[in-house]
């Protein structure tokens, strides 16, 4: 079963630039639980999850997402 681990670092400084953060399940089909996350600016992210209750880095996979009021 693909669960989710204990609480980990995944940015630093986040600062008040991102307002959403998502365990949005396994979007990248590697059956890994993967995070979405969305800046203020509208981008929206996805950090893939390794496996082993961490993640990797960001890549950006969307634009636009500023006038929504949640991402999930």
């Amino acid at each position: 079963m693909n669960m989710l681990l204990a609480r980990v670092r995944v940015f630093s400084n986040w600062g008040a630039s991102y307002d959403a953060v998502v365990a949005a399940g396994d979007i990248t089909g590697d059956g890994r639980t993967d995070l979405v996350s969305r800046d203020t600016a509208g981008n929206v992210y996805r950090n893939s999850g390794d496996g082993k209750g961490s993640f990797g880095g960001r890549t950006r996979i969307a634009t636009g997402w500023q006038g929504y009021r949640a991402v999930m």
